[in-house]
């Protein structure tokens, strides 16, 4: 609990309360006005979150009348418990007051905000979820422009000295270095949350030094989680998405001026373009669910080629390259034409190629895991993220194995089996093992034809990946498996097709797939030497078959195997191939 001494708000008077609140209303933060910090991307079912509830995600509608136990709420998942902590339940709220100017939103909030200050600004608490560092920073963004908006629209007195207590209690909490975890996406929050506080009460100088601090922490972050070349650094394009546009943010209200971390973001956001494929949708390596991007709900980056990518050729320029190289992150992609404009878009071969273990953050066991969209259809998939939900007993002999969650769904949709990639003896890549960086090699286009190449480590064997990619033809892997300590091992090849195809009868050539129309037959050709297993769909013991679109869904897919079994040694080749229907 803080002392007398270490609060800087606690003795003022209600005199010195109001000048503050005059001066706060005076300044001018259009990064609070506007309410930037607080997600306009909710549902119209939430618009009114005081009669309704408040829903996040797939967890139940949450009745927030007053008065509130704070420390049950949510306890019983991390998830919506560091949501509820955050504030997340205002943002619908004061959206709408900024829209109407009806103050009977901002009041709603500034109810609860001073309901949880009384709360937790100077008594302790065992739900660990409430100073969490992610709560911590998305809840101390909030707060500052709750403070912001109520002093330039008649807040109590009482109700202002309840909040800068809140003030008081973040900033201490902000000071403890296990709050800021460079490593993770949650360092950003912290960052990001302290520096917004500190320059809204800035004419206070212990506030102006958070956001200094703040800032230098910034910095710190765009280097750590944004790598040389624009990636982001923890595998998910869905992060790599809302940390490159929160940092675009802070960018634009002049949070971050450093000519070279804006030119990093600069970078992000090119690969944020290559990152979309051809129906609109983030493709979704690591944990990224289903995110539109052609829709018009996100703002427009720093990157021309990707606004026009968002936009359907109505803002920025096409992208020049057919072929985005990425050596730091360990991505490679190819579309194939890029669009001119929205007609072309939905019609361009795309493929994404991952290869990459800089860490256990939103990884999936997918080494040099690839997806491929052609013809207008999805070709080969993957798992998806499926959701987070409760997590495992900590002692768990699962968590050695990397899995974090309870939830035999979503550990499935982590497998290396629910991706385009390679095992050895079954098992799933390991996710405990040092980081090995960007194991991208070289990838260069041929005349019509794109090769991308990579490499990964294992313990005890090697894989080598080579994808032949010629637009609207075919598909080519060649997979180069070996033991670097002379075990014998069974190796596994894994491809999950789309649902939406159709399995055709399988000819002596191999096993062939149509779409909706038949308008052709995609075939799969192998070199004698492995066996072929499956085509197997929807299977629930053991989980395959199987993956999840958007957050706490599940379809059907086309898993298919090819094995070789007790070798050191073994090249898989694997020709996809499209045949028109006369």
């Amino acid at each position: 609990m803080q002392s007398a001494s270490e609060l800087l708000f606690q003795q003022l008077t209600d005199a010195d309360i109001e000048a503050l609140r005059q001066w706060i209303a005076s300044s001018h933060r259009p990064d609070l006005s506007d309410a930037v910090w607080f997600d306009s991307l909710i549902s119209d079912s939430d618009s009114d979150v005081a009669s309704n509830g408040w829903k996040a995600g797939d967890y139940g509608r949450l009745d927030l009348s007053l008065p509130l136990a704070w420390d049950t709420l949510c306890a019983d998942d991390r998830s919506w418990g560091s949501q509820l902590h955050g504030w997340k339940f205002m943002d619908r709220p004061i959206q709408e007051f900024v829209r109407t100017g009806e103050r009977i939103y901002l009041q709603w909030c500034l109810d609860r905000a001073v309901s949880w200050s009384e709360r937790y600004s100077d008594q302790e608490t065992d739900n660990a979820i409430v100073w969490y560092n992610m709560a911590l920073g998305q809840r101390a963004l909030r707060l500052a422009g709750l403070i912001y908006l109520g002093a330039k629209n008649g807040i109590a007195i009482q109700e202002l000295r309840s909040l800068l207590s809140a003030v008081d209690r973040h900033r201490l909490e902000f000071a403890l270095e296990s709050s800021f975890n460079p490593s993770t996406n949650h360092g950003y929050f912290v960052a990001i949350g302290q520096t917004v506080l500190g320059a809204a009460l800035e004419a206070v100088p212990e506030m102006s030094g958070l956001a200094e601090e703040g800032r230098r922490r910034l910095a710190v972050m765009i280097r750590t989680q944004f790598l040389p070349d624009g990636g982001h650094s923890e595998h998910s394009p869905e992060y790599h998405r809302m940390l490159m546009q929160s940092f675009q943010i802070a960018v634009d209200n002049g949070l971050i001026e450093d000519s070279e971390l804006t030119g990093r973001l600069r970078k992000a956001a090119d690969l944020l373009g290559w990152m979309i494929q051809p129906n609109g949708s983030l493709v979704p390596l690591g944990d990224t669910p289903y995110v539109k991007m052609i829709d018009g709900s996100h703002p427009l980056t720093l990157s021309p080629e990707t606004n026009f990518l968002m936009s359907g050729g109505s803002f920025g320029q096409a992208c020049p390259t057919e072929l985005g190289v990425f050596p730091d992150s360990g991505y490679a992609f190819v579309r194939s034409p890029q669009p001119r404009g929205e007609a072309g878009q939905s019609t361009s071969s795309y493929l994404a190629f991952t290869a990459a273990f800089h860490g256990r953050a939103h990884k999936h066991a997918d080494d040099l895991n690839f997806v491929w969209y052609d013809r207008g259809q999805e070709i080969l998939v993957e798992g998806g993220r499926y959701g987070y939900g409760a997590q495992l007993p900590i002692d768990s002999p699962l968590r050695a194995d990397g899995f974090y969650y309870a939830d035999p769904f979503r550990r499935f949709v982590e497998s290396t089996m629910a991706h385009n990639t390679v095992t050895a003896n079954g098992r799933d890549h390991d996710r405990r093992r040092a980081p090995a960086g960007s194991g991208l090699g070289l990838c260069k286009q041929v005349g019509d034809v794109f090769i991308l190449q990579g490499r990964m480590e294992h313990g005890g064997w090697t894989h080598r990946r080579t994808v032949e990619l010629r637009p609207g033809i075919g598909l080519t892997v060649t997979d180069d498996v070996q033991s670097t300590d002379a075990v014998k091992r069974d190796y596994q090849v894994w491809f999950n097709l789309s649902g939406a195809l159709t399995l055709s009868a399988s000819p002596s050539a191999g096993l062939s797939w149509s779409p909706a129309g038949g308008e052709w037959h995609l075939t799969l050709r192998t070199e004698p030497g492995a066996s072929v297993q499956g085509p197997v769909r929807e299977s629930d013991n053991p989980l395959r078959g199987w993956r999840s679109v958007e957050d706490g869904t599940r379809e059907g897919v086309w898993s298919v195997c090819l094995e070789a079994r007790k070798t050191r040694h073994h090249v898989f080749r694997s020709m996809f191939t499209f045949d028109n229907v006369d």
